[in-house]
């Protein structure tokens, strides 16, 4: 799965980059990427929380992929990609390409955190790490650049 999303991803990216991508195949492309971020994100929670033993194989593996999978998200955030603008439900805020350079720093924040942890070398640096990973990096992006769930 995660062979053929990578596949899918780069394309994707290579036809944006040559202007052949319409506005929903990046929004499609980057909710993808930011799924996969978030399924590799899941067990390490499990392993703050205790519910999941430590294993810092898993830990390296799984922060090196989020890494991955943010940087090619990044790039996928085109003018006219935002809510209300593409035909794909999004949830992407005005602010993104008002406030671009702050933005592109909080994606690059996120991605420094990631490596960070996949970096880490103890159970003992595990637990700070994910959370500066998760609420220095990917929830203090989201507070600001992304809109809350719709109710239903």
């Amino acid at each position: 799965m995660r062979k053929i999303t990578t596949i899918a991803i780069f394309t994707g990216m290579t036809l944006f980059a040559t202007g052949a991508m319409a506005a929903d195949d990046a929004v499609k492309m980057r909710k993808e990427a930011m799924k996969e971020a978030k399924m590799n994100f899941k067990p390490l929670v499990g392993m703050v929380k205790g519910k999941v033993p430590f294993d810092l194989a898993t830990v390296k593996k799984n922060a090196a992929q989020i890494a991955a999978d943010l940087e090619r998200a990044r790039k996928l955030f085109p003018e006219g990609t935002g809510d209300g603008e593409a035909k794909v439900e999004t949830r992407a805020k005005p602010e993104i390409w008002l406030m671009k350079d702050e933005f592109q720093a909080a994606f690059d924040n996120a991605i420094k955190r990631a490596k960070a942890l996949a970096a880490i070398d103890s159970e003992a640096a595990f637990k700070p790490a994910v959370m500066g990973l998760g609420g220095d990096g990917c929830k203090a992006c989201h507070k600001k650049f992304r809109l809350p769930k719709k109710k239903k």
